[in-house]
Formats: C-alpha cells, sequence, structure tokens
C-alpha cells in the first residue's frame, strides 16, 4: 500500500537517530563480549578432547555474535541514512503547509491541492486568465513538492526494510526469496512517476525483450479486474497486467516474470521445429542464453499438464515454469537501477 501525505506529515526523524544510537550502545557492548569470549572463553591451559570440543563451541558462538553484530551495523547505518532523509521529508511537509496556508490552499492527506481562495473582481477577461493561471502554477508546485516528499518516503521505506536481517520476519524472507526487492533509489524514482510513464516503461522493457527472446507480442492489456498482477496468454500473445498495482514497483516482476512464460513458449515451439541439415536451429539463440534441450521438454511437459494456484498452490509454485519464471523476475528487480528506469523511459519517447 502507498504511503500517503496524511501519513507522511507525522514522520519524524529524531526518534530514528535515538533508535541508530541505541544500537550503537548495544553494538559497543555486543563487541565487547564477543572479544572477550574469543580471547578467554577456553583456558590455554586447558587440553583433550573435552577442550577442542569447547574450543569449537566457543568459535560457533563467536561466529554468531559476529553474524548478530554485522546484522545490527547494517540496521544502524540505515537508521541513520533514514534520519537524514525523513529530515528532508520534515522540510518539504512543512514547506508545503505553509505554502498552501499563506498562499490560500489546502492539501488533503491524500495529497490533494484545493484552492480556498475567493476569486477578485475582475476588470477583464485577461485579468481573470491570469489570475487562474498564476493559481493554477502555485497548485502545481505544491503539487510536485507533495510527490518528491512521497517518493521519498518510499525510499526511506525501502532503506529500513532491505536493512531487516534475514530471519526476522518470515513473510520479508519470502519475498526477497521469491520475487525480489526494489532498492530504495528504484522506490524512489518509481515513486517520482506518473502513472502514464510507469507504463510507457512497462511496455518499452516489453518490447526490449520480445525482440531479444525472439517473441511475438500482440498487445499489452491493462485488466483492473484481474485478482493478481499479471499474466502471459500464450494463445492472445499478449501480457494482461494490473493497472491497480502500478504504484508498487513489484509489478516490473511480474513483466520480467510473465515475458519468461513467453520465452519459454517460444523455446518449446523452436526445440520441436524441424530444419534440414543446412538450416540453421532456431533453438541455438536459446543455448546460448543457457537454456537447455532438456529444459525446453520439461517445460512442455509442465504445461501440458499445468496447474493452476486455485487448484493446488503448492502445485502449482513448485512447477518448473513457474520456478523459472520466479527467479528470473527476482534477478531482474533486484538488480533494476534507477538509471535503467530512466533510460527506458527515455528510449520510449
Amino acid at each position: 500500500m502507498a504511503i500517503t501525505f496524511g501519513q507522511v506529515k507525522t514522520w519524524k526523524a529524531a526518534p530514528l537517530g535515538d533508535a541508530g544510537d541505541g544500537l550503537k550502545v548495544d553494538l559497543c557492548s555486543l563487541e565487547t563480549s564477543r572479544d572477550e569470549l574469543e580471547a578467554n572463553g577456553v583456558a590455554t591451559s586447558w587440553t583433550g578432547a573435552a577442550a577442542d570440543a569447547a574450543r569449537a563451541h566457543r568459535d560457533s558462538l563467536v561466529q554468531q555474535l559476529s553474524s548478530h553484530i554485522t546484522d545490527k551495523q547494517q540496521m544502524q547505518k540505515a537508521l541513520y541514512a533514514a534520519e537524514a532523509e525523513v529530515e528532508a521529508i520534515e522540510r518539504l511537509v512543512q514547506g508545503v503547509l505553509d505554502r498552501a496556508k499563506t498562499q490560500e490552499f489546502t492539501v488533503g492527506d491524500d495529497g490533494s491541492v484545493t484552492s480556498t481562495a475567493t476569486p477578485p473582481t475582475f476588470r477583464s477577461r485577461y485579468e481573470a486568465e491570469e489570475w487562474g493561471a498564476s493559481r493554477n502554477t502555485v497548485a502545481q508546485e505544491l503539487a510536485d513538492d507533495i510527490t518528491n516528499a512521497l517518493a521519498k518516503a518510499a525510499g526511506v521505506d525501502a532503506i529500513l526494510t532491505d536493512a531487516i536481517p534475514t530471519g526476522t520476519d518470515q513473510s520479508l524472507d519470502d519475498t526477497r526469496e521469491q520475487r525480489g526487492m526494489a532498492s530504495p533509489e528504484v522506490a524512489e524514482r518509481w515513486a517520482q512517476l506518473t502513472d502514464a510513464e510507469r507504463k510507457a516503461i512497462i511496455d518499452q522493457k516489453i518490447e526490449e525483450l520480445a525482440e531479444e527472446y525472439g517473441v511475438d507480442v500482440e498487445d499489452i492489456i491493462w485488466d483492473d479486474t484481474i485478482s493478481g498482477n499479471g499474466s502471459w496468454s500464450e494463445s492472445e500473445k499478449a501480457v494482461r497486467l494490473n493497472p491497480d498495482k502500478l504504484d508498487d514497483p513489484d509489478l516490473l516482476h511480474t513483466v520480467a516474470h510473465e515475458m519468461r512464460h513467453a520465452r519459454q513458449y517460444e523455446a518449446i515451439e523452436d526445440n520441436n521445429d524441424f530444419q534440414f541439415w543446412w538450416e540453421d536451429d532456431p533453438f541455438d539463440m536459446h543455448e546460448e542464453d543457457g537454456i537447455t534441450e532438456e529444459q525446453a521438454e520439461e517445460w512442455e511437459e509442465n504445461f501440458d499438464d499445468y496447474k493452476s494456484p486455485d487448484q493446488d498452490f503448492d502445485a502449482y509454485y513448485n512447477q518448473p515454469v513457474e520456478k523459472d519464471a520466479r527467479n528470473t523476475g527476482r534477478e531482474y528487480l533486484d538488480n533494476l537501477t534507477a538509471e535503467e528506469l530512466d533510460r527506458l523511459l527515455k528510449e520510449s519517447k
């Protein structure tokens, strides 16, 4: 769920810095304890099998403490980074509220900007148009500042989420393993974009993947009636995507995921293609990208007996074509950069 302006208005940077300082104290204590355990946990004069076992146990504990310290250091760094970003957000939000009040606008918790000014008496149509244009300019500038504040908030959320150690939250661990996660820079950049710009980026990426994979994509269908993020239709040669998910960069996992399904079908078709000995084998392009004939055969068998999530979710989740597409989507989202988003947007124009 996207962060709202009403929520961002309540954000304060100071507690983040306090939490970071608290972790700093904990870290000093943990590092002292670890070093003491490593140096004096087992007497040097103790020998024999029992002493060897004790030292092995000590080394294991030291390793666990070191890992715990690393996790805390990562979170401390994230808290301080988030503190600086939230300070900037506080300044942006206060600037928006102050200017809105001065210029006779209200800002809703949903980020909407509404004029409360009473229009003066105009001596001409030109004066009325000038006044209206100036009001629209101020409203747009306020809206732009709100967008920037919300984009920074999305980045802060990603910074803190990314710093949560593995094993702390099973749902988060599952997301990292199954879908990947957008970096804070990508999360912030994505939040700055309009829905039209997001669609343009997605259209461009699908076009590029279609060319790379050698597949035909007849249509990109934005369908708000579907329950999930999206799907690939081999019969329609179409990618179907949910526009209600556009505010989340996780949709880019879906783009790569569904286009991988298109590639799977293309590999199956090329693997079954007959050619004379003097003709080029169309499957060669897939082998160059690491896809084997055995994989294509396995995918074909899988699609012939495809399990939908409604039938049996575990069977759906663990079938070869889904595991392969999920890996592709995760790798794409994990490695995506804000610069790549800007490139795709530029190329789409």
